[in-house]
């Protein structure tokens, strides 16, 4: 019989224990010098943890010598795994080596998580911080992944999906512990204490709330040139203030900290090279109220010695330096906003020669003996890529050669940044696209592939309605209008009316990019009848379009209308400018118009331009000429580099009869929602005894506005000031009517809307002052 005896090796932790293992081992009397060979490794007394985490921890294998240390340094990284109450290690001698037995005790299966003691803060938010799913789950052998044990183990443990119905490891439960204090100290308790206990498979969190605590003052102490203000507007956490709606705002210790970071980069950025920010003081006065003091020693300020461009081959230095050099002159302060806003104008340069990857790195020369600095640009230009394949994915309506014919760049061409934004300022420009991006891909040396991904908006209107007076009787009407029709890119639009006095029938097709050229094609046709109770409107007509694209920002387009119509059965309470229209009519018109845009996007613009001017002649009985300009411009803010836009638009028009009157439709109604705004419609300009509006000959108006989004692409706030009028002569500029106000823009996707409310500053005797607007579609 070979010599049997116990060598037990046992150490034991409770759940909520930190304390390191205590390790007994029993008398081996002579045996002990012996040397003995694993024979074989046995597992016991697992339910729930599986055996395939245990393995990668024993680092010993069949044929090694077992010596005491090899057992005691397994049992340690056993217990660090944090899944076990107890682990035992027996050696069982034999006459061909030495068996390995562990024992385990593991911790219990956690079925639910409960709370004690949070009255402040509800179980549904702590359990959303825990960051584990609560449902019950009835599977075993599952563990959380645990990477300082190796790579093998940490493999194994990452893949194990997170959940109840397994061991929760105590490195797992403290993190749950510091995620409930965390949620507290975020609500502003200051003293929160948290422990746990295991009630059968339930795990339960025991918590001590404490009070709850706000930021009364924040005192800066030693900023002697930066501003009290500019250094806490870069910091998080902030003071009590009653006129900027924060009554008690929280205290977060970590957030603190990365405040005083920040300060020191402020510092920096404005050439404090050597400021120093020490360790904020908090002191906790009346139980509730937090006093934060953060003391600044500032140092010198340093000044620019000079500027240096290193390998700058495309460019002169004078041309990179020219915007800046005011600012960047030796001699003046550093300023580290300003350097990183030239270090992005290199970037702009150089990408826009081809040169996608280049790269700039700004070193900072510094004489602390002198106490200046100087700013060396290394620009690493890197290579010129040609463009190989173009992907397009998203369109699940639009046709490929839709998206493709308005790419700025094809296969072969010089890969150029600029070509990317002009590209996308034109498929945002067909009003079917919500989201323009491109991907560019590196295939191969001095080669690259483009992923040209869209998200297209919903480009369909249908209006179906019904109506019902005493004079028109009953009517019904549809309106259908396609943009990207069948997915070609044209419009088509479609509308008709069914009633005994009321009809607006009308069909209007616009073909893109007609012969492969790019050519538009279009025509509108109408038929339209409406009492409008004092008199009755008739109307048909046909209109052929033709524009083309002569430039790349330049366009030009003409067209044809014949129309025939009558205004009839007008009452004696008729606005005058309808009984001075009455009878019938004929009418040929043409016109020429000049378009150019550069505009990024119609629907939320940010830069660029729109120009228009046209011309228009009509023939017949109702003879006319009439010219038209328009000019909007876009500028986004350079000065400050805010997310703020500035548009202005500016539009003046005239029109002169040629035979007996001018078409109605022909004068300019100045006032409303596409013109000054506060006022109603056409009331800026010529208005009859009735407060009609009976339009003007000419229109001067003057648009100014500062839009700031809200909600990137979705929602944006404005400002605004209006003016102008609508005149039959004299000084265009003199007695413009003004107004200002505030409005929202929502961009939905049917189409944008603007909500606004106007005050006009000036409005004439008996005319409203005031209006709230609501605008579907752009106005600028």
């Amino acid at each position: 019989m070979p010599l049997l005896f116990l060598f037990i090796l046992l150490f034991s932790l409770p759940s909520h224990s930190q304390e390191p293992p205590q390790i007994k081992a029993g008398k081996i009397s002579e045996e002990i010098k012996k040397i003995y060979r694993l024979r074989k490794i046995e597992i016991k007394g697992l339910k729930y943890v599986s055996p395939q985490l245990i393995y990668p921890v024993i680092n010993i294998g069949k044929g090694s010598i077992v010596v005491r240390d090899n057992i005691v340094n397994i049992l340690r990284d056993l217990y660090k795994l944090g899944y076990f109450r107890d682990v035992e290690a027996y050696t069982r001698y034999t006459e061909n080596g030495i068996d390995l037995i562990f024992v385990f005790k593991e911790l219990p299966v956690v079925q639910k998580i409960e709370f004690e003691g949070n009255e402040e803060v509800s179980d549904e938010d702590l359990l959303q911080v825990l960051g584990i799913q609560t449902k019950e789950r009835m599977e075993s052998g599952m563990a959380l992944p645990f990477s300082t044990i190796g790579p093998e183990l940490s493999e194994k443990l990452a893949s194990i999906r997170k959940g109840l119905g397994r061991v929760l490891s105590v490195d797992e439960i403290n993190k749950m512990v510091k995620a409930i204090k965390d949620k507290y100290e975020k609500e502003g308790f200051y003293n929160t204490k948290v422990s746990y206990y295991f009630k059968g498979n339930t795990l339960v969190f025991k918590i001590e709330e404490g009070k709850r605590a706000y930021v009364e003052e924040i005192k800066i102490v030693g900023n002697k040139q930066l501003d009290e203000g500019e250094i806490k507007d870069v910091m998080e956490t902030k003071e009590r203030s009653i006129w900027k709606l924060r009554f008690h705002p929280r205290l977060r210790k970590e957030q603190l900290f990365e405040d005083v970071e920040k300060i020191r980069e402020l510092y920096i950025k404005k050439g404090f090279f050597d400021v120093q920010v020490e360790k904020p003081q908090i002191e906790l006065k009346k139980g509730e109220e937090y006093y934060i003091t953060i003391k600044i020693k500032e140092g010198a300020r340093y000044k620019i010695s000079g500027l240096e461009f290193k390998n700058n081959k495309y460019y002169t230095d004078e041309e990179l330096l020219r915007r800046f050099k005011k600012d960047l002159k030796s001699g003046s302060f550093y300023n580290g906003e300003i350097v990183e806003r030239l270090k992005k104008e290199i970037l702009d340069r150089y990408t826009d020669l081809g040169f996608i990857f280049a790269m700039v790195y700004v070193d900072k020369v510094i004489d602390k003996k002198e106490k200046t600095v100087k700013i060396v640009y290394d620009i690493q230009p890197g290579e010129v890529f040609y463009v190989d394949k173009i992907d397009i994915s998203g369109n699940y309506e639009s046709r490929d050669y839709v998206i493709r014919r308005e790419l700025r760049f094809a296969p072969g061409d010089l890969f150029r940044r600029q070509d990317l934004f002009r590209s996308q300022s034109r498929l945002y420009g067909l009003g079917y696209y919500d989201m323009v991006g491109f991907d560019p891909h590196v295939k191969e040396e001095n080669k690259i592939d483009v992923d040209v991904k869209v998200q297209e908006r919903f480009t369909g209107q249908i209006s179906v309605g019904a109506g019902y007076s005493q004079l028109t009787g009953l009517s019904f009407f549809l309106s259908l209008r396609k943009g990207n029709f069948m997915g070609t890119g044209d419009t088509a639009s479609i509308s008709f009316t069914v009633g005994s006095t009321y009809r607006n029938n009308e069909i209007s097709y616009l073909h893109r990019w007609a012969f492969y050229k790019p050519v538009n094609l279009g025509f509108s046709l109408y038929d339209r009848y409406v009492d409008y109770t004092t008199f009755v409107s008739v109307k048909q007509g046909f209109s052929p379009t033709l524009s083309w694209e002569i430039s790349e920002y330049w366009r030009a387009g003409t067209g044809i209308t014949i129309e025939k119509g009558k205004y009839k059965d007008i009452t004696v309470d008729a606005p005058q400018r309808i009984k001075d229209q009455a009878g019938s009519y004929s009418l040929v018109s043409t016109f020429l118009n000049f378009t150019r845009s550069d505009v990024d996007n119609p629907i939320l613009p940010t830069r660029g331009s729109n120009f228009s001017i046209t011309f228009k002649v009509g023939y017949g009985t109702r003879g006319f000429y009439k010219t038209s300009f328009s000019y909007s411009k876009f500028i986004p803010d350079k000065l400050f580099y805010t997310d703020w836009v500035l548009s202005f638009k500016g539009r003046y028009g005239i029109v002169e009869k040629m035979n007996d009157k001018i078409p109605l439709d022909e004068y300019f109604f100045v006032g409303g929602d596409f013109s000054i705004r506060g006022f109603d419609y056409g009331m800026a300009g010529p208005y009859d005894k009735n407060l009609d509006p009976i339009g003007a000959k000419q229109q001067i108006v003057f648009n100014l506005q500062a839009s700031h989004p809200i909600a990137e692409r979705f929602l944006w706030g404005y400002i605004f000031t209006d003016m102008g009028k609508g005149f039959n002569s004299g000084n265009p500029f003199k007695n413009m009517f003004y107004s200002v106000g505030v409005g929202l823009k929502i961009v939905t996707p049917m189409a944008p809307i603007d909500i606004y409310y106007g005050k006009v500053l000036n409005p004439p005797s008996g005319v409203g002052s005031s209006r709230i607007g609501f605008v579907l579609g752009t106005f600028f």
